[in-house]
């Protein structure tokens, strides 16, 4: 950490020594970002938090489809493939959701609306102005499922304006993706429509030397529809609706240790994902104050089959069954001043969830019919404000009050029972501005995950477990330098965390149980850069360090004390270089990657550092854009092989194609 410091200060400094000696040239400047991280309008550079934000170009200049491709860009973001898209396991700085748990750490919403469940924990790129990625614990706004951080995504509203485009990517492994949106006034001044969609399909890349066939296809479908109501500047309402399905063939995995990865004899295997979401959106916004309304209903099904003996065989599969409904409501009354601003906040959301699985097995006690149903209902209650002392000082902070109740009917372990869970968690941040450049913050924030019930508990192990906690500190700076041509922002943090959720694997078909044994730490720095060279080149960098380790841990093989937390790479970067000339011609390189990382609670099994290429060049026209990328260029395998022991877990391999978008 001495040098991570002695870096923050030379940042520091460096940040006052800048002069105004370069021009304010406002086609070199970089464009000044507004967000509403703080789900309050702020500049990017004003707000006393790690965030980094991606606007639409900043998608479609990277190629990115989905948050997995999006995470090498944001310092210590990592989301671990599980082998289908409809399962992800997002890290922020160190501290992993397991995605058996239901619930994730690193909270995600889409214009506002909560997705509480880690099935379908991802986003559809169409029609999104922006992404927000916020890193250290948001519990104080966003609540129990925010300990690590937020991913908020901002979809475009229809207005006024007419917008439609197409899209089409061929590319490898008879890859097809075909996109269209449009959106634009029903009723000038009144009514408004959007509609999008999204179809995906590729070819798999493990031969299935049992059936001949591919064994992990992919076939993704998505649409969307929003109709937007302004009877008055003061009122707007919307309603929002989306589908997203999976129908995918086998997970990308295969046992460990295997001498062929890339080929499997199996007779089974799929995994079926269906998310729906209906959110009625309003805002209503008087003189001076705001009310907004955020009432959402969701619900998503988890469908597959899966053969954990990767035989032709019968030898263990498993067939699960889960279905998941959420009924949730947020509202808030807010104000900004130009010295002050104040939030307050209700939420309150309604879950149940049943299904289970079944265990085909001729082995005696492995075979069986699991099922189970649990219901849970969610109160939070927060503020938050800020008030800037003068042109130097502000100071922010915030508090919220969660209550969850949590109950479960088990009749295949006999387990019936309520829990409650409660938690305050309070936010402060001080921000000193040495210049309309340059600022730096301290803060220290609470975190908090709801405890609840593991599904897939092994039978003889307790399937409850506590809610985790934990303490966040961080400092930084944020800088606009050389007249906004150069951003440059770093932090540090630290973080104590207690009864730590840790998932201990018990038998060799993955069946475990979740245990509150640990107490952890967390520390590291961050560093993120954007340097626009020229009116044509842009330059962009960032950086993550972190070290996680646990302080105190045991479970039933063995004391891991010392040990590094599973899934948390020890670092990640990116840089990138892009040219866009006037003319219309347009090329991008990114290099991108991640440190060694453990795979298990005992770190017997790694995965090793690794970097990839992503290349795009093309022509750019008013109306069209034609693109030649790839995505790994030199295909560098990754595999993630010993996942707590038993699996490996494929990478894709390089991917080549071309992409047309087509505006009307």
């Amino acid at each position: 950490m001495k040098t991570a410091h002695s870096l923050f200060s030379s940042l520091v400094a460096l940040s006052m020594l800048h002069t105004s000696a370069l021009a304010n040239d406002e086609a070199l400047s970089l464009e000044n970002v507004t967000i509403t991280a703080q789900k309050q309008k702020e500049n990017l550079q004003e707000v006393p938090l790690s965030v980094t934000v991606f606007q639409e170009s900043d998608l479609e200049d990277r190629n990115i489809r989905s948050l997995q491709e999006l995470a090498p860009y944001v310092p210590n973001f990592f989301l671990f493939d599980l082998g289908n898209m409809g399962a992800l396991s997002p890290t922020i700085r160190g501290l992993s959701t397991n995605v058996t748990l239901g619930s994730p750490t690193v909270g995600l919403y889409v214009d506002g609306v909560p997705y509480t469940s880690t099935i379908g924990y991802d986003v559809m790129m169409e029609e999104v102005e922006r992404i927000e990625v916020l890193r250290g614990p948001q519990g104080s706004l966003y609540g129990k499922n925010a300990e690590m951080g937020v991913v908020s995504v901002i979809t475009k509203q229809p207005n006024n304006e007419f917008r439609a485009k197409a899209g089409v990517t061929l590319g490898s492994d008879n890859l097809r993706e075909y996109t269209a949106s449009a959106s634009g006034p029903l009723v000038r001044d009144r009514l408004y429509l959007g509609i999008a969609g999204k179809h995906y399909e590729k070819d798999g890349f493990i031969d299935n030397t049992y059936t001949g066939e591919k064994y992990d296809d992919r076939e993704h479908n998505y649409g969307k529809i929003q109709l937007r109501y302004t009877p008055s500047e003061s009122l707007d309402i919307s309603l929002i609706s989306s589908r997203l399905k999976y129908d995918d063939k086998a997970l990308s995995m295969n046992a460990y240790p295997v001498l062929d990865k890339r080929k499997i004899s199996s007779d089974a295997g799929f995994n079926k994902s269906v998310v729906e979401t209906h959110a009625l959106h309003v805002k209503y916004a008087p003189n001076d104050y705001q009310i907004e309304s955020i009432t959402t209903y969701k619900k998503d099904r988890d469908y597959r089959l899966s053969d954990m003996d990767f035989t032709s065989s019968v030898g263990y599969h498993t067939l699960q069954d889960v279905a998941q409904r959420n009924l949730s409501e947020e509202l808030r009354l807010s104000t900004q001043k130009d010295h002050y601003n104040w939030l307050l906040g209700l939420y309150g959301d309604h879950g149940k969830s049943q299904g289970g699985y079944e265990a085909f097995s001729p082995w005696p006690g492995y075979a069986g019919v699991f099922r189970q149903s649990q219901k849970s209902r969610s109160l939070g209650i927060f503020a938050h404000a800020g008030y800037q002392f003068d042109s130097h000082w502000k100071l922010s902070g915030g508090v919220r009050y969660d209550r969850d109740k949590k109950s479960i009917d088990d009749p295949s372990y006999g387990v019936q029972g309520d829990e409650s869970f409660s938690e305050v968690s309070p936010k402060i941040a001080l921000e000193y501005r040495f210049s309309p450049e340059t600022s730096a913050y301290i803060s220290a924030t609470k975190g908090y995950h709801s405890g609840g019930f593991y599904v897939y508990s092994a039978p003889g192990y307790s399937n409850q477990y506590d809610k985790e906690t934990l303490w966040s500190y961080e400092a930084g700076v944020k800088n606009s330098l050389f007249g906004n041509r150069l951003m440059l922002n770093a932090s540090l943090y630290y973080m104590d965390i207690d009864d730590m959720q840790v998932l201990s694997v018990v038998n060799s078909y993955g069946q475990g149980y979740v245990s509150n044994a640990a107490k952890a730490t967390s520390k590291g720095a961050e560093l993120e850069l954007a340097f626009r060279a020229s009116e044509s080149v842009t330059l962009l960098a960032g950086a993550g360090y972190n070290r996680t380790t646990f302080g105190e841990f045991s479970d039933f093989a063995g004391d891991y004390k010392g040990n590094t937390n599973p899934f948390a790479p020890r670092y990640n970067y990116s840089l990138g270089a892009q040219y866009r000339s006037i003319e219309g011609f347009y090329a991008r390189v990114d290099w991108m990657g991640y440190g060694k990382m453990y795979l298990d609670n005992a770190n017997a099994y790694e995965k090793d550092a690794y970097g990839l290429m992503n290349a795009k060049v093309g022509y750019e026209a008013d109306s069209f854009d034609l693109y030649l990328y790839a995505k790994n260029l030199f295909d560098k395998n990754y595999d993630s092989e010993g996942y707590y022991g038993r699996y490996t877990y494929l990478s894709k391999p390089r991917e080549v194609g071309v992409q047309g978008v087509y505006r009307f």
